[in-house]
């Protein structure tokens, strides 16, 4: 129950920071049309450049560096799977020989 009660008091406290923040950040901007479609396109590459790119670019190398750390964990675990597979399977063989063995 104090645990329940400790979860509820932090999801508050963080609930409550999170609105603090987002009261203080300022709004983002968003190109304003203009009359000129010239003005309106260079505008509009302007804000893709700016705000739109670097974070599509994080989330490219965030993914990148995933499938790195996948990669590495997958070449250390394959080895260690057909360990155990092998170790299971001589377990399992040398239980069925002392079975008949006994038989």
């Amino acid at each position: 129950m104090k645990v329940l009660a400790a979860a509820l008091l932090l999801l508050c406290a963080c609930r409550l920071q999170a609105a603090l923040v987002r009261r203080e950040a300022p709004p983002e901007e968003a190109p304003t049309p203009a009359s000129d479609p010239i003005t309106h396109h260079l505008q509009s590459f302007s804000y893709f450049m700016t705000k739109d790119l670097p974070q599509k670019l994080q989330v490219e190398e965030l993914r990148s560096q995933a499938e790195a750390y996948l990669d590495r964990a997958k070449k250390q675990l394959v080895p260690l799977a057909q360990e155990l597979q092998s170790n299971i399977l001589g377990l399992f063989s040398s239980l069925l020989e002392l079975g008949e063995g006994q038989a």
